[in-house]
C-alpha cells in the first residue's frame, strides 16, 4: 500500500492515476473505513476508549489465527482444523494451569509442541501423500474436536491470575501533545501482540527465502518443484505455523475468558478464511499478504461491535459474515478474471 502512495506522489495527479491507486487496495481497506464512519456516526460510545481497547482485544484472536490461515491460503490450501486447535488449547491451558498453577511456562510450551505436531500431521498429509487439504483438515478438525469434548465436555477449568493479565494487562498512559487531553493510551498488550506478530509475519512472507518460496508454490507448484524446491516441505511447514498460530490464539482466548471451553474455537474457522479472503488473498494461491488481513480483522471487528450495540442476534450474525464471505470471493474473481484477460 505505501509503494502505491510512493507511485502516486511521483506523478502528475490525474484521475487515471487515482483509478490506479484505488484499485490496488484491497477490499478491506474500503470495507474497514466505510464501517468505521457508520459506527462512530450512528453509536456515540464507538470512539470511547474503553470500546476501542475492547475492540482489539475482541479481535486479537482472529488476528492471530489469521495468519497461519493466510499462509495456508497462499499454497492453495486451507485449514479447517484451526477452530478445532483453538479449543483443544484452551481445555488443555485451563486444566493444567488449575492442576499445576506453579508450571504455567511448561503448560505454554506443551501446548505449542501438541500444535506442532498437529501441524505437522497435516502438512505430512497434504504436501507428502498430496491428500486434498479440505477434506484432510476437516478430518483432522473433527477428531481433535472429539479429542477436546473427552477432556471437557463443558466450559470448566481456570488459568492462574498471572495468565490472565496477558490479555487484560496494558501499558501507559504516555505524554502526547498532539492528543485528546494530552496523553494516549493505555495501550493494551493485544495492540502490541497483533503489531509484533504481523510486521514479523510479512518480513518472512516478503523478505526471505521461505517466504518467497511460500508464493512460489502457490503461484505454480509444477513450476516450483522443476525449480529446485522442495514444495512439500514448504506446505508442511505452512500447516505446522498454521497450527501453532492457532495455539497462539487460543492461549490468548484461555487468558480473556479465563477457564477453558470446548466450542469456543469454532466461529474461528470461518471467520479466518472470511478474513484472508476478504483481505486479498486468494484461494487459488500465490496472492496476498498479511496487512489485508488484518484490515479485514478489524472489520470483523468492527462490524460485530456494531451489530452488537443493536442487539442484533448472533444468529444473523453468522448471515451476515456468510454474506460477506460470498461477496470477497466474488470480488476475488472477478479482480482475477481482470488479470488474466
Amino acid at each position: 500500500m505505501s509503494s502505491s502512495v510512493t507511485t502516486l506522489t511521483q506523478q502528475p495527479f490525474s484521475v487515471r492515476s487515482v483509478t490506479r491507486l484505488l484499485g490496488r487496495i484491497g477490499p478491506a481497506y474500503y470495507a474497514l473505513l466505510i464501517l468505521l464512519i457508520v459506527a462512530a456516526a450512528s453509536q456515540e460510545r464507538f470512539l470511547t476508549g474503553p470500546n476501542l481497547t475492547n475492540l482489539i482485544r475482541n479481535s486479537t484472536v482472529l488476528g492471530i489465527v489469521t495468519i497461519g490461515q493466510i499462509a495456508t491460503m497462499l499454497v492453495a490450501g486451507i485449514d479447517l482444523s484451526v477452530g478445532s486447535v483453538i479449543s483443544l488449547t484452551t481445555v488443555i491451558a485451563a486444566l493444567q494451569m488449575e492442576s499445576h498453577p506453579e508450571a504455567t511456562p511448561g503448560i505454554v510450551l506443551l501446548c505449542l509442541l501438541i500444535g506442532l505436531l498437529i501441524g505437522a500431521v497435516n502438512g505430512f498429509g497434504i504436501g507428502y501423500l498430496r491428500l486434498n487439504p479440505l477434506i484432510f483438515t476437516l478430518a483432522s478438525g473433527t477428531a481433535i474436536q472429539g479429542l477436546t469434548l473427552h477432556l471437557l465436555y463443558s466450559p470448566g477449568g481456570s488459568v492462574t491470575r498471572e495468565f490472565r493479565e496477558l490479555s487484560r494487562g496494558a501499558i501507559g498512559p504516555f505524554d502526547c501533545s498532539f492528543c485528546p487531553g494530552g496523553t494516549l493510551g493505555p495501550i493494551p498488550y493485544a495492540a502490541i501482540y497483533l503489531l509484533v506478530l504481523y510486521v514479523v509475519g510479512t518480513w518472512v512472507l516478503k523478505r526471505t527465502v521461505f517466504g518467497l518460496a511460500v508464493y512460489a508454490v502457490g503461484g505454480n507448484e509444477a513450476s516450483a518443484r522443476l525449480s529446485g524446491l522442495r514444495t512439500e516441505r514448504i506446505k508442511l511447514a505452512v500447516y505446522i505455523l498454521s497450527s501453532i498460530f492457532a495455539v497462539l490464539g487460543g492461549l490468548f482466548l484461555a487468558s480473556r475468558i479465563g477457564s477453558g471451553d470446548p466450542l469456543v474455537g469454532d466461529p474461528y474457522t470461518l471467520d479466518s478464511i472470511t478474513a484472508g479472503v476478504l483481505g486479498g488473498t486468494s484461494l487459488f494461491g500465490g496472492v496476498g499478504d498479511l496487512w489485508g488481513g488484518l484490515a479485514a480483522v478489524l472489520t470483523l471487528g468492527v462490524l460485530s461491535t456494531m451489530l452488537n450495540f443493536n442487539n442484533v442476534s448472533p444468529f444473523y450474525q453468522f448471515i451476515i459474515k456468510g454474506v460477506i464471505l460470498i461477496g470477497a470471493l466474488a470480488i476475488g474473481y472477478l479482480r482475477t478474471r481482470r488479470k488474466t484477460v
